[in-house]
């Protein structure tokens, strides 16, 4: 009777999880990460600037960093 009641347990709790991350990936193939959502929130309340010009900035600014690290090399 105990291994039963394990088992039904298990399920009930396999299925919650399923649930909760077909709600949390929202039907993506992936869900997103914690970073990845923190980016898209704050991109969100980013009213200054569009996306094109922070991607932009992101861009050149790996564009600096690879170049510091060629000359350190």
């Amino acid at each position: 009777m105990e291994y039963e009641e394990i088992e039904k347990l298990s399920l009930e709790e396999s299925k919650r999880q399923t649930k909760e991350r077909r709600e949390e990936g929202l039907n993506m193939i992936r869900p997103f990460t914690f970073d990845e959502k923190k980016m898209l929130w704050d991109g969100l309340r980013e009213k200054e600037k569009t996306t094109s010009e922070l991607l932009m900035e992101g861009f050149k600014e790996e564009q600096i960093l690879r170049e510091l690290e060629e000359e350190n090399d």
